[in-house]
């Protein structure tokens, strides 16, 4: 059995609770739905599934297929992907048929995804398929969904599901032994679900951190996270989530030895589990915990009795997690009654699965416990042979990973202690200075001499720098002049060439060819209308700077051969209407050093906003450039533009750039 049970809430599912639809509702709208056709029949049948969804009673399946089919004649793919991740939760959910649900995900994907263009949509469906891989315990595939679900997500305002995203990334990386990058997306959930206000999913984070913190020995900071948890969890009145803890709490019992108290919280978590609307998912791993539970303190008849009741749950052995609880239940059970030979074939076949989905931390319980039933059978060559290999195991890169972990967590540790010692000797000199006041004196009138020195110094380097920054400003002031006096010429050749020659022709037409004079017109129109944007962006006073931010963006895609993509926060309204042109300049200067410069393949834009700061990460992966270097010999007319612009914004702008190694733009603004 893994150590902390990693199979969370189907986040994506609202658990809170609702009215059920009356049945005199329910009839009246499927005859309004029976005497529409076309389009009417759509929207009816669209409310009719949506009143049904997760309530008990009503044939929600065939209503959302006969949904989902209108949806897809009357070309609605979106309404359609919607009525598809809600039928995929069914199955998985309230069906417990993992295999079901998959079939459904992957005959929309083949089929019709590609009609899909709303981003909301587009991310939800990837999202639940994620979400079916890590529950099938395929976690490859379900981090590469995740990754196409955050590409759609980032492109709308819904902070819910790109919480739930970063939590499923950090729930995958976990899973595959990857703690820092599990700890690191888990972290990056919480910003997005604070400003969705959802609480159920904090719960959730605060879950997984738990786990993280008590799956590498930090019990006392799980201890934190986990009171915390279940006092939130108790206040929403959600069992689910109070089971999950409880048995999570079990699973970290058992690593630390504590097997008899583990039965008090595997009975707490069965409880909970009881009052959950997701009991036929749940209890049979909760169910398994407790066989192995009772099995491991060799209580027998309790375990025997626990497997009566698994035997009976219909998901007993469902794909994913509960199969792997359902397989190490039956092997410990057959070891505690010393059915040696069946628990070697058990343990086998435990082996294989764990083998199959590369669960490194399976894989060590599966080689130890060979080990014990060849002991046990006397076998003790081979029992030393598994006992080897759990040792290897032990030793292997997912332990290195840990230990990683181990060495992060300890650094904030010895930082604290560092801090503590700080206070301790400052405390220390405070005492001797008071005893000590001739040699305080001395000290004092050093000081002072010092400081009198460093003033001189500081005054003749303020000095120089004044002069040279006067320097670079007159450099910069006639560099200005000059890029103007070019841009001056750009347009007024490009007025010349193009629109006086246009004016020309259409003069002509009039007597010559009338018929080409409207051609020729438009034509002008547009190229006045060309000019005009590249004098002003337009897009900017229509749609706003975030837009046209993500439109330069595309722009890009479609006319160059870099691969450009952006993570941009609304920072519509940040900066007065004025200052917005610069900060959009600022933006298109770098993104043309790129274009002009880097030879870059792909680069990245990132905005983000924290209360009166924004912050804009420009990177891109060229052959970067030695940066001081160009700053002193002033080389660079664009770089110091970029950091006048930068400075009537009352930011700073930084370049972290090494050669063949890409760049980086940071740079960082106020209100």
């Amino acid at each position: 059995m893994k150590n902390l049970l990693t199979l969370f809430i189907l986040f994506t599912i609202s658990l809170t609770a609702q009215e059920v639809p009356s049945k005199i509702q329910v009839d009246a709208l499927t005859n309004k739905v029976e005497k529409a056709t076309n389009k009417e029949r759509l929207v009816l049948l669209n409310s009719l599934t949506s009143l049904v969804w997760r309530k008990k009673g009503f044939p929600f399946d065939s209503l959302a297929k006969e949904t989902i089919n209108l949806s897809l004649q009357l070309d609605s793919a979106d309404l359609a992907a919607y009525h598809i991740v809600n039928r995929m939760y069914y199955f998985t959910g309230a069906k417990g048929d993992l295999l079901s649900s998959e079939k459904i995900f992957l005959d929309f994907e083949k089929n019709h995804i590609s009609q899909v263009k709303t981003p909301r949509r587009l991310a939800n469906f990837y999202k639940a398929g994620a979400l079916q891989y890590y529950n099938m315990d395929q976690y490859n595939k379900a981090m590469s969904y995740y990754n196409k679900a955050l590409v759609s997500a980032v492109k709308t305002t819904d902070s819910q599901a790109i919480g739930e995203i970063y939590m499923g990334k950090g729930m995958v990386n976990y899973s595959l032994g990857k703690l820092i990058e599990s700890s690191q997306n888990l972290q990056k959930s919480i910003p997005y679900f604070k400003a969705s206000g959802g609480v159920n999913a904090i719960i959730n984070v605060k879950n997984i951190m738990v786990s993280l913190y008590s799956g590498n020995g930090f019990y006392k900071e799980a201890e934190k996270e986990r009171k915390e948890a279940i006092e939130l969890a108790k206040k929403e009145e959600h069992h689910l989530f109070l089971s999950q803890i409880y048995f999570n709490y079990s699973a970290e019992l058992r690593t630390r030895g504590k097997l008899k108290e583990r039965i008090k919280y595997l009975e707490k978590a069965l409880k909970e589990v009881e009052q959950s609307r997701y009991k036929a998912y749940y209890k049979p791993i909760y169910l398994a915990g407790m066989v192995i539970g009772q099995a491991e303190i060799n209580n027998i008849s309790s375990a025997k009795k626990y497997w009566k009741l698994l035997e009976q749950e219909k998901r007993k052995n469902a794909p994913g997690e509960t199969i792997a609880f359902y397989k190490e239940a039956k092997m410990r059970l057959a070891f505690a009654k010393k059915q040696y030979k069946l628990a070697l074939q058990y343990g086998k076949d435990y082996y294989t699965y764990k083998t199959k989905i590369k669960q490194s931390e399976g894989l060590e319980e599966a080689e130890q416990f060979l080990a014990k039933v060849y002991a046990a059978l006397g076998e003790d060559k081979k029992a030393n042979k598994h006992l080897i290999k759990y040792q290897q195991l032990k030793d292997s890169v997912t332990g290195l990973k840990k230990a990683k972990v181990l060495s992060y967590y300890q650094t904030l540790y010895e930082t604290e202690k560092r801090d503590a010692k700080i206070v301790e000797q400052e405390n220390k000199i405070s005492l001797l200075d008071a005893q000590n006041k001739i040699k305080n004196q001395q000290i004092l009138f050093g000081a002072v001499g010092l400081l009198l020195i460093f003033i001189i110094i500081f005054s003749y380097r303020s000095y120089r720098f004044t002069k040279k920054k006067q320097l670079l400003e007159q450099q910069f002031s006639r560099g200005l002049l000059q890029e103007q006096e070019k841009e001056r010429k750009r347009v007024s050749k490009e007025l010349h060439d193009g629109v006086g020659q246009n004016l020309l022709l259409i003069k002509n037409s009039l007597t010559l060819n009338p018929d080409k004079t409207s051609k020729l017109v438009d034509k002008t129109i547009e190229d006045i209308r060309s000019i005009s944007r590249n004098l002003h962006p337009i897009q900017l006073e229509k749609f706003g700077l975030t837009k046209a931010i993500e439109n330069i963006v595309e722009d890009l895609n479609s006319l160059t051969t870099i691969f450009f993509s952006d993570e941009i926060e609304n920072i519509d309204n940040f900066f007065p209407k004025e200052k917005e042109i610069y900060l959009y300049r600022i933006i298109q200067e770098c993104f043309n050093n790129i274009m002009k410069h880097s030879g870059a393949t792909a680069a990245k834009i990132n905005i983000k906003k924290d209360g009166n700061r924004v912050t804009i990460t420009i990177q891109d992966n060229g052959s970067g450039f030695n940066f001081e270097k160009n700053n002193e010999k002033q080389k660079s007319f664009g770089l110091k533009s970029l950091q006048e612009r930068v400075a009537f914004l009352k930011g700073n702008i930084s370049f972290n750039s090494e050669k063949n190694k890409g760049t980086i733009i940071t740079i960082i603004s106020y209100k």
